[in-house]
């Protein structure tokens, strides 16, 4: 019996996604319903795997900020509600900071707004470098940052945001760029509309301070 192999381009919507190869014997190499029938299965083929590829892709973008490239506001929320979930279980602390750039309307006025989109895309890269792979840091919205901590007691979350906080200082000295941050800790029983509120009441109370201090709402 004679064999013979075929490769096939495996391609949808114009794009071509793959390779793939088989053997055929001369019967079936010149059997017409074969060839179409494989022609099908191969067809097929390519766009699952280019639907699965697509619907992934579409995901990560629906959750992710586009001029930072760290996560959103909505998928922060997500994650914060499965870690809430999960830290209760364990009986682990969980940690939220909020972080906000110092006079960041200044610095748009006085330089311009693509300065700004930079030191913020600057920024975030400076967050996600002083994180653990298991935080979630997200952008919250214009200027103002999360970081979700799991597993993080407070004493370490404070580290964490100090270390933040000098990095930032010596990184941007042109623009004198400066973060204040609030941090607070999940307690049992505390909602998620709560434990973000206490966020927020812990950075604005940092902000009315000064520049770049670090305010804890520990609600023990």
């Amino acid at each position: 019996m004679f064999f013979h192999y075929a490769r096939l381009l495996l391609a949808t919507l114009g794009m071509i996604i793959g390779l793939t190869g088989f053997y055929l014997d001369a019967v079936v190499q010149t059997h017409y319903k074969w060839l179409l029938w494989l022609g099908i299965t191969f067809s097929l083929s390519a766009f699952g795997l280019f639907s699965g590829d697509l619907i992934q892709r579409l995901s990560v973008s629906s959750n992710t900020d586009f001029l930072t490239g760290l996560w959103n506001r909505r998928y922060l929320h997500f994650k914060l509600n499965k870690e809430k979930n999960r830290m209760l279980k364990k009986k682990m602390q969980l940690c939220i900071a909020m972080i906000d750039v110092d006079g960041f309307k200044m610095i748009n006025d006085t330089y311009g707004h693509n300065i700004g989109d930079t030191l913020l895309s600057d920024l975030a890269a400076i967050l996600r470098k002083n994180t653990r792979d298991t935080d979630i840091v997200a952008r919250w919205g214009g200027d103002e940052f999360a970081i979700i901590l799991p597993d993080t007691s407070l004493e370490n979350a404070l580290e964490v945001l100090e270390r933040i906080r000098n990095k930032v200082e010596i990184n941007f000295p042109p623009y004198h760029l400066t973060i204040s941050a609030g941090i607070t800790v999940l307690k049992p029983g505390q909602d998620l509309k709560n434990l973000l509120a206490k966020a927020d009441e812990a950075l604005y109370k940092a902000k009315r301070q000064k520049n770049a201090i670090i305010a804890v709402i520990n609600q023990s």
